[in-house]
C-alpha cells in the first residue's frame, strides 16, 4: 500500500530518474525468445536503439546489456522476473512517482560479489552527513540557534530598557567576547586578572542597572531569563559556525581518504563515531540499471497478463 501523496517523501535520485523517464517514455518491449525460464527481450523506442537494454534470463540468473544498463547479472531465485517482481521494491512510494526500490539488496544479488563495485565515493554526501549532524548537534545544531535567537531578543530588550542606543549596546557585545577570547587564549593556564576581566564584562553584557522591578518581572515573563541568562553568547552564532566547519569540510572532498581524514581530525565538532560513516553512493549505472529492470519487469508482466486475458476469452 502506498503512502498518501501528502506525506509521500521525496525521492533521493530524483534527477536520475527524471532522465531515466525522459528517455524511455516511448520504449516498448519486444520478444526474441520466450520459453519458460530462458527469455531474451528488448526495451528500446521503436526505430531506434538508443536507450535500448536487453533483458535474458535463465533458470537463477538475469542478466542485462545494451546501449544502457550494460554488463550486470543477476543470481537469486529460479525465477529472476519473479524475484523482481516484488523482491525490494513498491510502486508509487515517492512523490515524483519513482519506485521504491532497495538497492542495497538488489546489489547483493549480482554475481562475482560485485556489490562494493556499484558504490562510489561520494562528496556531496560526506558534505550532507557532516550537515546533518552538525545541525543536530547539541551546541551548533537547529535547536542552538533558536535559544541563540530568544537570547539576542532578551538582550535587545534589556539594553533597550536600560537605555543604551546601538554603539553602546555594540560596545557591551565587543568587550563580552574580547575577554572571552583573551580567557580562552590563556588555555589551562589558571589566569585570575583575565577571568575576572571576562566576569565583569559578562555582567556588564547582562546588568540589570536602572530598570525598574516591575519593568524586570514583566521582562523575564516574556523572556526565559533563567536560562538565557546562563548561556555563553558567542560572537558567531550557531548557524554561522556550522557554515564555516562545512566550507572547511568541502575544502577536503576531493577524495574519500581525505574525507575520513578530516572527519578523524574535526571528532570535537562531529563526533568520534564518524569512521562508521559510507561516504560511498550508488553509481548513476546501477541505478539505471534499477530503474531498467524495474520497468523491463513491469512491462513483461502486462504483456504476460494481456496474454492470460486473450486466451480465457
Amino acid at each position: 500500500m502506498s503512502a498518501p501523496d501528502t506525506v509521500k517523501p521525496e525521492n533521493p535520485y530524483a534527477r536520475t530518474y527524471a532522465d531515466f523517464l525522459a528517455q524511455t517514455r516511448e520504449h516498448v518491449l519486444v520478444f526474441l525468445h520466450d520459453e519458460d525460464l530462458y527469455r531474451h527481450f528488448r526495451i528500446q523506442a521503436p526505430g531506434t536503439r538508443m536507450w535500448s537494454w536487453d533483458v535474458t534470463t535463465w533458470p537463477g540468473h538475469l542478466a542485462t546489456s545494451g546501449d544502457i544498463a550494460d554488463g550486470y547479472m543477476f543470481t537469486r531465485e529460479p525465477d529472476m522476473i519473479g524475484f523482481f517482481t516484488s523482491a525490494g521494491r513498491s510502486e508509487g512510494y515517492y512523490s515524483d512517482g519513482a519506485p521504491s526500490i532497495d538497492f542495497r539488496y538488489w546489489a547483493e544479488k549480482l554475481c562475482g560479489g560485485r556489490s562494493r563495485e556499484v558504490k562510489q565515493y561520494n562528496p556531496d554526501l560526506f558534505i550532507q552527513l557532516v550537515r546533518e549532524h552538525l545541525e543536530e548537534s547539541e551546541g551548533l545544531g537547529t535547536e542552538a540557534q533558536e535559544v541563540h535567537h530568544q537570547q539576542l531578543a532578551l538582550l535587545a530588550r534589556l539594553h533597550e530598557l536600560r537605555g543604551l542606543d546601538g554603539d553602546a549596546q555594540l560596545a557591551l557585545f565587543e568587550a563580552h567576547w574580547t575577554a572571552q577570547e583573551h580567557l580562552a587564549a590563556a588555555g589551562t593556564v589558571l589566569n585570575h586578572e583575565r577571568r575576572n576581566a571576562a566576569a565583569a564584562a559578562r555582567a556588564a553584557l547582562w546588568s540589570t542597572d536602572g530598570i525598574p522591578d516591575e519593568k524586570f518581572d514583566r521582562l523575564t515573563e516574556e523572556h526565559n531569563w533563567m536560562e538565557l541568562a546562563d548561556i555563553e553568547v558567542p560572537r558567531h552564532s550557531p548557524a554561522e559556525r556550522r557554515m564555516e566547519i562545512i566550507e572547511d569540510a568541502r575544502w577536503h572532498a576531493d577524495s574519500e581518504s581525505e574525507a575520513h581524514k578530516w572527519l578523524a581530525e574535526h571528532e570535537d565538532t562531529v563526533g568520534s563515531d564518524t569512521w562508521e560513516w559510507d561516504l560511498r553512493d550508488w553509481d548513476i549505472h546501477f541505478l539505471f540499471t534499477c530503474y531498467c529492470i524495474d520497468l523491463a519487469v513491469r512491462l513483461y508482466r502486462e504483456h504476460a497478463a494481456a496474454k492470460t486475458q486473450q486466451s480465457a476469452a
